[in-house]
């Protein structure tokens, strides 16, 4: 099968299209067909070395965690899926010392972490949905608490996480404002924004009237840079919920890579101590049982992908290169197959 595979750890040209042996089915295996994938921040920082301190891997890898395909193959405990059903999910590729993603043409997945694909959603529309949306309604509903009339700061709210985040949380009632550079507005405020707020020249603090005019929780893509003003806006006992973990930025040792996360979050969570305030890093599990309960919102219309571009796989490394500079609107998506 064709698979984009990298050697080492580095930038953009690493990545390259072999031919490798396809993907056996163990008896909790779902082999897919995939049609489609998509680029996820987590996919070139893994690229770069970035999270090397947390696992040692045994090259070649093939990154990749979103996938949108038809099943091809089930393994002898797997009840829920059979050969030609339609599905997507979220795949954690690391196995052992080996890493094998969803950058390939097919992909074994466990069942836990897989579910139908909306049946008004084409491949292309799918892929863009599983890793972004399991982060938004795990933070939000799982860490987070989030009840129907509370409100909701999602900063980087253009952004894959952040455009879930802001239908979700609209879905289940709360009140949401987002942060966005104006070009954005407009299509968050169609995606159910209450309050647009351009970081580029408007402080969030200065939004807040008054404690009880306080958000009970902010979801942050952004990272430490807004934590202080977060924390200001917050209600007291409201949630800080980051998606971004202060590491170094080359390959790096456990003991460095844990001493740089540990000294960058230590000031955000002491003040969360002394406010009265919560903060918390957002760690997302691929569960098939919550995409199932994204689903119901796609099917409502409350939920909808948001797609910058489409690359084929052969321009993997291109897709790479547009994520990582930043200001992505929604998603890129990857095209593999027909879909």
């Amino acid at each position: 099968m064709k698979a984009v595979i990298a050697e080492r750890y580095g930038g953009p040209e690493v990545l390259e299209l072999a031919d490798v042996p396809a993907p056996q089915v163990g008896p909790n295996g779902v082999l897919v067909r995939v049609h489609a994938s998509s680029v996820n921040p987590v996919d070139w920082k893994l690229r770069k070395g970035m999270l090397s301190g947390l696992w040692k891997l045994r090259f070649p890898v093939i990154w990749g965690c979103d996938l949108s395909g038809v099943v091809e193959q089930v393994g002898s405990a797997v009840t829920f899926f059979k050969p030609g059903d339609e599905d997507y999910g979220c795949k954690h590729g690391k196995v052992a010392q080996t890493y094998r993603g969803a950058y390939a043409e097919y992909v074994v997945a466990p069942e836990s972490t897989l579910a139908r694909k909306p049946a008004s959603l084409r491949h292309e529309e799918a892929a863009a949905i599983p890793l972004a949306s399991l982060t938004a309604w795990q933070a939000l509903v799982e860490m987070g608490g989030l009840q129907a009339g509370q409100r909701v700061l999602v900063h980087a709210a253009a952004g894959g996480v952040g455009v879930c985040a802001v239908q979700i949380a609209k879905a289940l009632g709360a009140y949401v404002a987002a942060t966005a550079r104006p070009p954005n507005h407009e299509l968050l405020r169609r995606l159910g924004a209450d309050e647009l707020i351009d970081y580029t020249r408007e402080k969030i603090e200065e939004k807040i009237k008054d404690k009880l005019s306080g958000y009970d929780i902010v979801l942050d893509g952004v990272g430490q840079s807004v934590w202080s003003s977060s924390f200001k806006a917050l209600k007291r006992g409201g949630r800080l919920l980051t998606l971004t973990v202060p590491v170094p930025e080359e390959p790096s040792g456990k003991l460095r890579f844990y001493g740089s996360a540990i000294a960058g979050m230590a000031p955000a969570m002491a003040r969360a101590m002394f406010t009265g305030k919560r903060f918390a890093m957002v760690s997302i599990k691929p569960r098939g049982g919550d995409l199932e309960k994204i689903n119901s919102l796609i099917e409502a219309g409350k939920l909808r992908p948001v797609i910058e571009k489409v690359f084929p796989l052969e321009q993997i490394a291109d897709a790479h290169r547009l994520s990582e500079a930043g200001h992505v609107r929604g998603k890129i998506v990857v095209k593999i197959g027909i879909g």
